[in-house]
């Protein structure tokens, strides 16, 4: 029933595996990941099941050809809902942006086949839709609402930062995915992409000159959206980088910001598929 009290003894999260979710996130016992798979030619893995990060960007360095990707089928979902089910009263399947994927088609036609089901598009990847994860569990922990997890749902799509900087658009173009931000790739030569996310998809957020230059952007990105007073909730992902992703943790830390590091981690098999080696990607709320 939506007026009952969600809490963690009768309500259980899944994502797919593009959510990146980080070891200490990915061990909690009301949330389960269902993967998506990356090709190598002939060769397919389970993103994070079969193959981690650091083999995934060795072989991405080496490749001839760049990997594919797909979604997990329905009856893949259908099968972690049921077993959840046995459990739990409700799930809430949260995944990856419906523009970037069909994972959330997959996730919506086993949703019909189980009730007690809600499927949730984040409209954001990788640990963004971690933090969001993060975010609802802590919620449950409280004791919560259907209609209120719908709600912060809403709001993190709308208010959540999200930006991300790549030396080069390489990867999102030869992959499809490069959205809105098709504009800035062609000609950027010392000019270095910082992007984020606008409906779900890809967008062009500022175009600059330099590393450094990139991270005075993202300081001032996070700045202007967030207020002192109260915990900003962070997540820092990269992509092969843990060296910039450690810049970037000092970066909002050295504010007068209330922050609270919840998440580093690495970027996966499928979306690094996308985002190539090198990228860097901070992500927070405020609450």
């Amino acid at each position: 029933m939506s007026d009952q009290v969600r809490t963690r003894n009768n309500t259980a999260i899944v994502v797919d595996s593009t959510a990146d979710l980080p070891d200490s996130l990915a061990a909690d016992s009301n949330l389960s990941m269902v993967p998506l798979n990356v090709h190598f030619g002939d060769e397919t893995f389970r993103d994070w099941v079969d193959i981690r990060p650091r083999e995934f960007y060795a072989r991405l360095r080496t490749a001839s050809r760049l990997p594919t990707t797909s979604q997990p089928p329905a009856g893949a979902f259908i099968e972690e809902y049921r077993r959840l089910r046995r459990r739990f009263d409700h799930v809430y399947s949260v995944h990856l942006s419906s523009r970037l994927s069909g994972t959330l088609e997959s996730a919506t036609v086993a949703q019909r086949e189980v009730d007690g089901v809600t499927v949730i598009d984040s409209e954001m990847v990788t640990l963004a839709v971690a933090l969001l994860v993060q975010r609802l569990l802590a919620r449950l922990d409280a004791g919560t609402t259907h209609e209120d997890i719908l709600a912060y749902a809403e709001r993190y799509r709308r208010e959540a930062g999200r930006l991300f900087a790549r030396d080069t658009l390489e990867y999102l173009q030869r992959g499809g995915r490069i959205g809105r931000a098709s504009g800035m790739a062609g000609s950027l030569l010392q000019i270095k992409p910082v992007l984020t996310f606008t409906d779900g998809v890809v967008d062009a957020y500022k175009k600059v000159r330099g590393e450094r230059k990139v991270m005075a952007t993202m300081r001032e990105y996070f700045l202007e959206r967030t207020n002192p007073g109260s915990p900003v909730y962070v997540a820092v992902a990269h992509s092969d980088a843990p060296a910039r992703a450690e810049e970037m943790v000092a970066l909002v830390q050295n504010t007068d910001r209330q922050v609270e590091i919840s998440l580093v981690g690495e970027i996966g098999s499928v979306i690094g598929t996308y985002a190539g080696p090198g990228a860097v990607a901070l992500f927070f709320c405020q609450e």
